[in-house]
């Protein structure tokens, strides 16, 4: 099989499949400036409120981010680096249609996670699917299709690594207080179902979907309008992992996203480390990932503010710390992530821009 050829620039003719997927909205023009505002207020509004219910003030805040290493910054940066690389491995695994260099994808990715911080909603996504069209020509159903297998990929981690910490957590005797545990070993079973049913998805999903479909048209909720918005979300990802139709690239892209997650876990070991709150890794482990359950939301405040300090600093008080401690570490770690997110993201935007056409291109060409 003739191996696509290596896409470095602006193609000249589309592929059909490429013209009849319609034009892709920028993901500019799907945020209007009232949302983005709205979108600010709420998180100015939820960090304001924990501040108060922590009884910690900003200058707690600058005065954490003044005493963290050097050292933790630069390796937190090249940590973070590394996870970019990382997403551009997983993508040109996943496009099929055409072979972005890998000096592309780190643009597009670099772009891809500043427009997901800053912009409500998740219309940030769009930016990928926008991006990789313009730029290589890959279809906005592929392009969509392999943003989503991403997506679950990276639940399936999350579902994997949770429950294991927390089980490790047991075997170590570390001392959550006897109500946490309750729900921890509530919790545990869900994440695993959770991850078998993932699996499932990926490898049978359109028999998983049908099944669903006849146990909820036997059940009380048949005919709601949420469940039915969920199955037909599930079949979309079905039909993805079905376009797609290769196993060992699952596999794959799956192994790449748990690299991908352990090193954030890694930098956020690094980071707390460097700003005086050493944490054991398990601990990292447990309190990132109520962190970033918040950040699953599809109502995302402006750059995730007040959704990841909140889950964060819950899982502090849930370990033992203080929720002081829990929200001073939380603000200022994502302070810091957020820089490391515009320094790459204004790099790619430099990169992309010198193209001229890319960024700007009107919607119907």
């Amino acid at each position: 099989m003739e191996k696509p050829a290596e896409s470095k620039g602006r193609p000249e003719d589309l592929s059909e499949e490429a013209k009849q997927t319609g034009p892709v909205p920028s993901p500019r023009r799907r945020v209007s400036g009232k949302g983005l505002i709205v979108s600010v207020l709420i998180s100015a509004g939820i960090i304001i409120l924990l501040l108060w219910l922590t009884d910690v003030s900003p200058t707690v805040v600058l005065k954490t981010l003044r005493g963290t290493s050097p050292t933790a910054l630069v390796l937190g940066l090249v940590l973070h680096i590394c996870t970019y690389l990382l997403r551009c491995v997983r993508f040109r695994l996943l496009i099929h249609s055409a072979r972005p260099s890998l000096g592309s994808l780190f643009e597009i990715v670099t772009v891809h996670n500043l427009m997901n911080h800053v912009l409500p909603f998740r219309a940030g996504e769009l930016s990928y699917v926008y991006l990789i069209r313009s730029l290589h020509g890959v279809p906005a159903a592929e392009g969509l299709g392999t943003l989503v297998i991403c997506r679950i990929m990276d639940l399936m981690a999350f579902a994997l690594f949770y429950p294991i910490a927390i089980i490790l957590l047991y075997f170590q005797g570390f001392a959550f207080p006897s109500y946490v545990w309750i729900v921890l070993w509530t919790v545990v079973p869900l994440f695993f179902v959770l991850a078998a049913l993932l699996v499932v998805l990926a490898l049978r999903g359109k028999a998983l979907v049908g099944f669903l479909r006849r146990l909820v048209g036997r059940s009380p909720v048949s005919g709601s309008g949420l469940a039915d918005r969920i199955l037909d979300k599930l079949e979309e990802a079905a039909y993805s992992f079905e376009h797609l139709g290769a196993r060992k690239v699952y596999l794959g892209a799956f192994l790449v996203s748990l690299a991908i997650l352990g090193i954030i876990y890694l930098g956020v070991y690094i980071i707390l480390a460097g700003m005086g709150y050493p944490m054991q890794m398990l601990l990292v482990i447990f309190c990132s990932t109520l962190a970033s359950l918040g950040q699953l939301l599809p109502l995302y405040s402006f750059g995730g503010f007040g959704t990841l300090e909140a889950g964060w600093t819950v899982g502090c008080v849930m370990a033992g710390f203080s929720k002081e401690m829990g929200m001073a570490s939380g603000l200022s770690f994502h302070i810091i992530v957020l820089g490391y997110v515009t320094l790459m993201g204004l790099y790619g935007l430099v990169r992309i821009g010198k193209a001229g056409w890319a960024w700007n291109r009107p919607e119907g060409d």
